[in-house]
C-alpha cells in the first residue's frame, strides 16, 4: 500500500515537519499500520546510522599530517629516471605481447564462429514468414477480384 506519506513521514521522524504537517502524519499513523512499520523501520536506520563510529583523534592526526606532507613536496608525482625506464620497458614488453600473441582476427573469425550459421537460419525464417505472408495476400486479392466479376456478372444479368 502506498499512501503518499513516504517523505512526510521522514520530514516527521527528524522533526522538520510544521505543525499542521505533524498533526497530519501521527492522525495517519493512528489509521495506517503499513506506515507505523515503515516509520520504525526508519527509527531502527536512523539508530543504526547514529551510532557509527568515528575514527579516532590519533588517526584523523596522523592521515592530516601524511596529507600535509605530500602536499609540501614540490615533486609529488615525478619519476627518477630508473622507474621512467622501467615503467617503458614495461610498456613496450606489454605490446609486443599483445602484438605477437594471436593470429590474425580477421573476417573469418566471424565466419568461423558459427554465429553466421544462427543469422542465417534467422534471415531464412524471416524471408519465410514474408513469402507466406505475401502468398496468403495474393491469395486474398485473387479471391476478391473473382467476388467482384461475380457481383458484376450477377449485375449485368439481373
Amino acid at each position: 500500500m502506498n499512501c503518499g506519506y513516504g517523505e512526510k513521514l521522514i520530514l516527521y521522524l527528524y522533526g522538520e515537519a510544521g505543525g499542521a504537517l505533524k498533526a497530519a502524519v501521527e492522525a495517519h499513523l493512528e489509521i495506517c499500520p503499513v506506515c507505523r512499520e515503515e516509520l520504525g523501520a526508519l527509527k531502527g536506520a536512523a539508530a543504526v546510522l547514529s551510532a557509527a563510529v568515528e575514527p579516532r583523534p590519533a588517526v584523523i592526526a596522523a592521515v592530516m599530517r601524511a596529507a600535509r606532507a605530500a602536499a609540501s613536496r614540490p615533486n609529488a608525482f615525478a619519476f627518477t629516471w630508473r622507474e621512467a625506464l622501467l615503467s617503458g620497458a614495461l610498456a613496450s614488453a606489454l605490446a609486443g605481447v599483445f602484438a605477437f600473441s594471436g593470429g590474425p582476427a580477421g573476417v573469418e573469425l566471424a565466419w568461423n564462429s558459427g554465429l553466421d550459421a544462427r543469422l542465417d537460419s534467422v534471415e531464412y525464417s524471416v524471408y519465410q514468414e514474408q513469402a507466406e505472408m505475401g502468398a496468403s495476400s495474393a491469395d486474398w486479392d485473387y479471391d476478391y477480384s473473382g467476388l467482384e466479376d461475380a457481383r458484376r456478372s450477377i449485375s449485368e444479368n439481373a
